[in-house]
């Protein structure tokens, strides 16, 4: 089964929270534009963040919907994106999750740097 891979950079909390609707979600914008919840690189309510901090979460509900096909094209789709926002925060391109662990022979022998996070 696909799970999706994190690098943990932070670079989803990170990147102008207030035009991706972090507001409407009851979550705390910085003056810098991050969410109020990101200490360092790291999520400070991980555990208890609202469903569209959720990669699983919002994916399942996507796959539902007939918006994906499946939960790995949303990974990639995911993963993608995280690119875009590691380049818009100015990161290494070391935090940049090489999109062939979800290539089906790629994932199930490669755990990458997962912890179910969402990038």
């Amino acid at each position: 089964m696909s799970k999706f891979h994190c690098s943990e950079c932070g670079a989803c909390c990170r990147t102008n929270m207030k035009n991706r609707g972090a507001e409407e979600h009851g979550l705390p914008i910085k003056a810098d534009g991050s969410c109020g919840y990101l200490i360092g690189d790291l999520c400070s309510i991980y555990k208890n963040r609202p469903d569209c901090c959720n990669v699983d979460i919002t994916g399942q509900r996507l796959v539902k919907s007939g918006k994906f096909k499946s939960m790995n094209d949303w990974y990639r789709f995911t993963t993608s994106e995280c690119h875009k926002l590691i380049n818009q925060a100015g990161l290494d391109d070391k935090y940049k999750i090489n999109l062939k662990v979800y290539d089906s022979k790629t994932n199930k022998n490669n755990s990458g740097n997962s912890d179910d996070l969402s990038c």
